[in-house]
C-alpha cells in the first residue's frame, strides 16, 4: 500500500487559526484544511487546491513548518499561510458531502485555545507556529 502525503494548511488572522469543526460518525473533531495530494501534483500545487476547494481563499504559500514522518499510511506536511484573500465558503467535496450527519463548519479559534479542541490527524503544534509567526 502507497504512502498517502497530505498537506495541512495554517491559516492564521488576529491570533486565531482556523479549523474545520466537523461531526461525522457520531464524533466530533476539528481538522486543519488541506487533504490529500493527488498524484501527480507537488505539495505546493496540492496546497493551492486544497485551499481554494475547501475555504474558497488564494493563498500566497508560507513555510513548511513541520513534516510527520511516514507512518504505516500517511505523511503530513504542514505549512503557514503566509497571505490569504477570498470569501471564506466551504467548496468541493465537502460541500458536497454536507448533511445533518457529516457537518462541516469554520471556526476562528484563538491560539493559547487550541489544545482544548480535538483535533485529527495529529497535533497542532502551537509553539512552532508562534515562532514562525514571530
Amino acid at each position: 500500500m502507497a504512502i498517502r502525503q497530505r498537506v495541512s494548511l495554517y491559516f492564521v488572522r488576529d491570533g486565531k487559526l482556523l479549523l474545520i469543526y466537523r461531526w461525522k460518525n457520531g464524533r466530533s473533531f476539528h481538522v486543519l484544511p488541506g487533504g490529500g495530494v493527488e498524484p501527480g501534483e507537488t505539495l505546493v500545487e496540492a496546497a493551492h487546491r486544497e485551499a481554494k476547494e475547501e475555504t474558497n481563499f488564494d493563498i500566497e504559500l508560507g513555510p513548511l513548518l513541520w513534516h510527520r514522518e511516514p507512518d504505516a499510511i500517511n505523511e503530513e506536511f504542514a505549512y503557514l499561510v503566509a497571505n490569504f484573500e477570498g470569501e471564506l465558503c466551504l467548496g468541493g467535496p465537502e460541500a458536497v458531502k454536507q448533511s445533518p450527519t457529516n457537518i462541516y463548519r469554520f471556526d476562528w479559534i484563538p491560539l493559547p485555545d487550541i489544545y482544548e479542541f480535538v483535533i485529527w490527524p495529529g497535533p497542532v503544534l502551537v509553539d512552532v507556529l508562534q515562532n514562525a509567526l514571530d
